[in-house]
């Protein structure tokens, strides 16, 4: 009789942390003086509270005006004509210009807490849309929507009459974690003969018929093993020879060849030719027969051995053991019984 033996073991997590980006919305001008920044947008990096990130801007010119400066001013409102109280946290007093392209040529003149100025050689913009993009600059602390005024000036300090303008907007918002559990999985099925998974496993009795003294006994069972455990997993049988109450068929201790007409009861898990029985390992698995179990035509059984295993995790990969049985003139008479235990066991 064949048993197996399933331990499954359920350990460790794993954390993605997701946040949300939000981006772009359109605002009024506040004078009718001066012409829109359109199209516009603003999108960051991260929208997570607290946290240094890259803001990139993209807009058109509009004037053909000389431009001079840029002012990008952090606002808790889009208008242009209430004053700009700073988002609370919000602090881009450390910003880079990272990299312009349109529009080019800048550096930053000034950087403050809630505003940045742009400045170069006063020049007609030719090249739209323009993009500007600042590192390190920290989110606001506060969930919710925040503005940015955006202002360009002949002069070379954002000083005098206004140009081109128009406000952008983008949010804070807290991230959102998601939480998975990926549990460690081992799968270990014994039959007399299996598919390609454990869902057709069969009898468990391995009937070799009569033991005659010039011909061997043969017959095989299956095993299915599988696991994702990091260190792999090892298979191990258990159990005693044929016996039929105080007689017993000597196990073989080392591999050695079928011989009739001597006692021997042995396995392994190889296709073999003398006698014809089993089949070689199969499947996508990594699962591979240990040593003393490893060579065709060769049987041995000593309970505790470990008959197959895998250093790593692995696919499902069919084991097949072959027993063979012989016996002497002298054996008694009985009916001789062996009842082996394989246990698949997973490292993690």
């Amino acid at each position: 009789m064949m048993h197996g033996v399933v331990r499954t073991i359920f350990t460790r997590s794993a954390f993605i942390a997701i946040t949300g980006l939000l981006v772009l919305s359109v605002l009024w001008p506040s004078s009718a003086n001066a012409a829109l920044l359109a199209p516009r947008s603003l999108s960051i990096g991260t929208s997570v509270p607290s946290v240094a990130t890259d803001y990139n801007f993209t807009f058109s010119y509009a004037s053909s005006d000389p431009i001079g400066s840029v002012s990008f001013e952090f606002c808790t409102t889009p208008f242009f004509d209430s004053p700009c109280i700073g988002p609370s946290g919000l602090d881009a007093s450390g910003a880079v210009l990272a990299t312009q392209s349109g529009e080019a040529g800048f550096t930053v003149l000034d950087a403050q807490t809630a505003r940045l100025v742009l400045t170069r050689v006063p020049t007609a913009p030719t090249q739209n849309p323009s993009q500007y993009v600042f590192s390190n600059v920290m989110n606001p602390s506060a969930i919710g929507s925040f503005f940015v005024r955006i202002s360009t000036y002949q002069s070379v300090d954002a000083s005098g009459t206004r140009l081109d303008y128009g406000s952008v907007v983008n949010s804070i918002n807290q991230g959102v974690n998601i939480s998975t559990e990926v549990p460690p999985i081992l799968k270990f099925c014994v039959g007399l003969t299996l598919g390609d998974d454990c869902s057709t496993d069969s009898d468990s009795v391995v009937n070799l018929g009569d033991l005659k003294t010039n011909a061997v006994a043969k017959g095989s069972s299956q095993m299915i093993a599988a696991t994702n455990a990091e260190f792999g997993l090892a298979i191990a049988v258990y159990g005693t020879s044929m016996t039929s109450g105080n007689n017993v068929i000597a196990p073989l201790i080392n591999p050695t060849i079928s011989a009739p007409g001597n006692a021997q009861f042995g396995l392994n898990v190889r296709k073999n030719t003398d006698p014809v029985v089993g089949q070689d390992p199969s499947g996508p698995g990594v699962v591979v027969p240990a040593a003393r179990y490893d060579t065709p035509n060769r049987y041995a059984f000593t309970s505790g051995d470990l008959v197959a295993t895998s250093p790593v995790a692995t696919d499902s990969r069919k084991i097949t053991a072959s027993y063979i049985v012989n016996i002497s003139p002298a054996q008694p008479p009985g009916v001789y019984t062996a009842t082996l235990t394989y246990i698949c066991t997973a490292t993690f």
